[in-house]
């Protein structure tokens, strides 16, 4: 069933807009419906103005169910960029249950499938609201298994092997470098100290040399410069 309000030109924003929208759209039911869930399906274009708002299911006071068909046939039609779910709770409570989790957990898969993304799953009450996508709830569904078809499972098994193998690959090459700069470093820090102490080493050895020429005995030698007296003697 479609429904006739003028939302076309509506820009949907924020699960505000929805709510508000819900609303008018409620008012305009009769009485004895107000009173029972109903489940809605919107389709959104790629600039998130309402490509088309369709009650696909009335259920009872306190249940309702929609087929994914029912739900996603009009949004193909039109070429959606994704659509949301919508239903209401008469009992004035909008704290999703665990069916309406398993139930969106299920049309994010159905969704995925003819490429045309789940956005939100609003629950709206007469007083209040609550959005799937803003609670984050949304997303911590998308990471759930539970109705993934086999084979995606398999290809997102090798998509997280290939991204573990390519990091594996990365850190190799980051430690690999590191390894390389490190023993670089090294050597050069270990070149200094062997010329800085093959210098100082030169440099005694010519006190020395001076020394004797100079007659000193070689007592003092040692003293001046620390070289044994067979060191001394092969100077001369």
């Amino acid at each position: 069933m479609t429904i006739r309000i003028k939302i076309d030109k509506i820009t949907i924003e924020h699960p505000l807009d929805i709510y508000e929208i819900m609303q008018m759209v409620l008012k305009r039911e009769h009485k004895m419906d107000r009173d029972k869930e109903h489940f809605w399906v919107l389709a959104l274009s790629q600039a998130n103005k309402i490509l088309n708002l369709e009650l696909v299911a009335l259920g009872a006071n306190n249940r309702v169910s929609a087929r994914a068909a029912a739900i996603l046939a009009i949004p193909l039609q039109k070429q959606a960029k994704g659509v949301i779910l919508i239903h209401n709770y008469p009992s004035g409570s909008s704290e999703p249950s665990e069916k309406d989790k398993d139930y969106t957990d299920k049309m994010i898969q159905a969704c995925k499938l003819v490429d045309t993304p789940l956005l939100d799953h609003v629950i709206i009450t007469e007083h209040s609201y609550f959005s799937f996508a803003k609670s984050g709830l949304l997303e911590r569904l998308e990471g759930s298994n539970k109705y993934v078809l086999s084979y995606e499972l398999e290809r997102q098994f090798h998509e997280e092997a290939e991204e573990a193998i390519q990091e594996v690959k990365k850190k190799s090459k980051i430690k690999i470098k590191e390894s390389l700069e490190k023993g670089r470093q090294e050597g050069e820090k270990k070149g200094i100290q062997k010329g800085k102490a093959e210098g100082i080493q030169q440099g005694l050895e010519k006190t020395a040399k001076q020394m004797l020429q100079d007659g000193e005995p070689i007592e003092k030698i040692k003293k001046w410069t620390g070289l044994s007296e067979a060191k001394i003697n092969a100077l001369k």
